[in-house]
């Protein structure tokens, strides 16, 4: 899972009707768009665009500037980083386990190589050899032990770690729909007079003026609604 959460909506468009089908051609162009982790600033709220047919709002600037990003977003972002953090530190501890383990079971067979040369030439007695080869099998048995404890609870952090970013997820998953279904009610509203034929969303949009935007004038809609209990929180 990414550190930094992403919100992404890709409602491609929404189409309603238009009683009104007057067309007004603008001339003024604006510069695209380009992609930047920050968030875009919205354009300050403005009456409905009385002529466009064709307007665009951006749901990620929307998203990221509304109440319910605020209330249930920014929490979630903070859970998310926080289990990171956790997934991290559990990752580095195994790792750490894992190298100590390794070094114990290196270090027991240069031991019982050596106990075998030394016996071998004749520099330690049989006893000595005999203790020396107790003391290095109940090392292993150990090691034994300790390999096995490792492997569970490796096991059980593993799905731990799985079930809570399963849990994360969801809650995203939550979050976007709930944000969806705001915009949706929100658009319904605003657009209640047919006004609008097509509304867009900017990431499909390459040049427009910026009278078209009616990105602050949604998310006028959408912090009311929110407020207004129209979900359930």
């Amino acid at each position: 899972m990414k550190k930094t959460l992403l919100f992404a909506f890709t409602i491609a468009a929404m189409l309603v009707s238009c009683a009104d089908k007057e067309t007004e051609k603008e001339t003024k162009s604006a510069d695209a768009q380009t992609e930047s982790e920050e968030v875009a600033e919205l354009p300050e709220a403005t009456e409905c665009v009385e002529s466009a047919e064709v307007v665009f709002v951006d749901l990620d600037a929307m998203f990221k500037s509304s109440k319910i990003f605020a209330a249930e977003g920014k929490p979630l972002e903070e859970k998310v980083a926080a289990f990171e953090k956790k997934m991290i530190s559990t990752q580095e501890e195994l790792a750490q386990r894992e190298q100590g383990l390794a070094y114990e079971q290196n270090k027991i067979a240069q031991d019982e190589a050596k106990l075998q040369a030394d016996y071998a030439k004749g520099l330690i007695t049989t006893l000595n050899a005999q203790t020396k080869g107790e003391e290095l099998q109940k090392r292993a048995q150990n090691l034994q032990s300790s390999v096995a404890a490792y492997q569970q609870k490796a096991q059980k952090d593993a799905e731990a770690l799985q079930k809570e970013e399963q849990e994360l997820a969801n809650e995203h998953s939550v979050l976007e729909n709930r944000f969806r279904e705001l915009l949706n009610l929100a658009i319904k509203e605003v657009n209640a007079d047919g006004r609008y034929k097509m509304i867009l969303n900017s990431m499909m949009v390459v040049d427009a003026v910026e009278g078209r935007n009616i990105s602050s004038l949604v998310l006028t809609k959408i912090d009311e609604l929110y407020d207004a209990g129209a979900i359930t929180k």
